[in-house]
């Protein structure tokens, strides 16, 4: 144990998954999430690996948000030897359990599908991709499973639900409280007071976790952070700045006029938790405004439905106005035309109508899941629409789409891109650059130290010297395992 707090970062440094940090001191030791590496079959490998941590002596894992690169580890936990508490706000309790059921039969499934030969296949033919990025997503090795779902529900079970602003005491001389991000639905940003043995005051730090856009009109709006020594920030968007949202809402309402005059079908790509909350919130605002058109939308994820129906039991989470519905018994993601598909026998059912109509499915890589079924029966034809938001990771289906392929294949079939492609830029549920350094002008008192981190080296290094102009604090760039002494 060192003499002073320490801070390391074991992911999440100079990259944008694998979330892991770890805070020691003498009155005990916490991990802030447990996140999984994404990207490529290389970094489910990197998974498997276990940090350099004596998980046994570890107190209490406190989750930030239910994301996978923030909790996908959780899973790992009971075999590590770790006996300590998960906390997590009530809304992230929820979600948690299902998100490492989900997780475990992924891992399964994965291993299915390679001694079988049946992994999806989606790929750009024309032109030809670069090839080194392709190869980085080649599966030729059979892929880890890093827990199953007996693991889960162990760590499930010692899942305990936390409030907003309430304080948590871990030990004598350590607590935690945590604090609203506005990311997706029970996001946090997690407050550590370390009491001082020698009769001084606290030291406390901040862990940001993922913060979300303070323009966003779902969920409420960000908590101001509170007086702090040293932040641990994220820097997702630390190099961009977005534009208005009411640009977002032009550009989807273009797309279901264009769907409804044509009579064709929009699909789009999503992410279950978040991505497909944003969408469905402002498709239920362009159809309260009139600027629907009546047509029917297919939320394709079971996930995404569950978060989507979670958000009516949290009116404490959301924004004012989406609040007043919630309690009013107004479901505030729900609206007559929408259907969720709980079943694959229901998604082809949808897939072969070839009705006009709005389809939100996963992966939003589309580099899996039911999308692709969607994409190969809808991409052949000019009125149909392809609408692709937010990052794409180079060498997927959804990178090649973005950059205007030609011809792909999806599973067996050779198809040609005719299907009209939309970017719809600004989508993040991360603040931007502006957004991240007006959160720390924000604080009663500017921190003595900003460590980055979930962030590339492009991101961190763009507002490193923000930062510090704006504050006057130290800001540092911690590699993965350095050690930083919180003096």
């Amino acid at each position: 144990m060192p003499s002073s707090p320490a801070i390391t970062l074991f992911g999440a440094a100079g990259e944008v998954t694998g979330s892991c940090t770890l805070l020691e001191c003498d009155a005990g030791r916490l991990l802030i999430d447990f996140g999984l590496f994404q990207g490529s079959p290389a970094e489910e490998w990197r998974n498997a690996e276990a940090p350099p941590i004596d998980f046994a002596s570890i107190d209490a894992v406190v989750v930030t948000h239910a994301h996978v690169d923030h909790c996908g580890r959780l899973g790992m936990l009971p075999r590590l030897g770790f006996r300590g508490v998960v906390i997590a706000t009530p809304a992230t309790a929820r979600l948690l359990p299902r998100v490492l059921r989900g997780s475990a039969s992924l891992q399964a499934m994965r291993v299915r599908e390679f001694e079988t030969g049946t992994m999806p296949l989606a790929r750009v033919i024309d032109p030809p991709p670069d090839a080194e990025a392709v190869a980085r997503l080649v599966r030729s090795e059979l892929p880890p499973v890093i827990y199953d779902h007996r693991d889960a529900e162990m760590i499930s079970a010692r899942i305990e639900a936390l409030r907003y602003l309430e304080w948590r005491e871990i030990r004598e001389g350590l607590r935690v409280r945590l604090h609203d991000a506005s990311h997706i639905l029970g996001s946090a940003s997690v407050e550590v007071e370390i009491a001082s043995r020698s009769g001084g005051p606290a030291r406390r730090a901040l862990f940001s976790g993922d913060l979300g856009p303070s323009a966003q009109t779902l969920l409420g709006p960000r908590a101001r952070p509170p007086q702090v020594d040293v932040v641990v920030m994220e820097s997702t968007n630390g190099a961009r700045r977005f534009g208005a949202p009411a640009e977002i809402d032009e550009a989807l309402a273009a797309v279901i006029a264009r769907a409804a005059s044509n009579e064709s079908r929009v699909l789009m790509p999503t992410f279950s938790l978040g991505r497909a909350q944003q969408l469905l919130h402002r498709l239920v605002r362009l159809r309260a405004a009139g600027r629907w058109h009546g047509l029917p939308v297919y939320l394709d994820s079971p996930m995404a439905a569950f978060a989507s129906e979670l958000h009516q039991k949290f009116p404490e989470a959301l924004s004012e106005s989406v609040r007043r519905d919630a309690l009013s018994g107004v479901a505030p993601l729900h609206f007559p035309e929408l259907h969720a598909l709980h079943s694959r026998r229901q998604s082809l059912k949808v897939e072969r109508s070839r009705h006009a109509a709005i389809i939100l499915a996963g992966s939003g890589f589309c580099d899996a899941g039911p999308i692709l079924h969607h994409l190969a029966g809808a991409i052949e034809d000019p009125a149909n629409e392809i609408v692709l938001s937010g990052h794409q990771i180079e060498g997927t289906l959804g990178h090649g789409l973005a950059a205007e392929a030609r011809r792909v294949q999806i599973g067996t079939q050779v198809l040609e891109v005719r299907a009209r492609r939309t970017r719809v830029e600004g989508l993040s549920g991360h603040a931007d650059q502006a957004e991240l350094l007006e959160w720390v002008r924000s604080m009663p008192r500017a921190p003595e130290l900003v460590l980055l981190n979930h962030g590339t080296d492009r991101g961190r290094s763009a507002i490193q010297p923000l930062l510090h102009e704006a504050t006057g604090a130290s800001v540092v760039t911690p590699a993965a395992g350095a050690v930083v002494q919180m003096n």
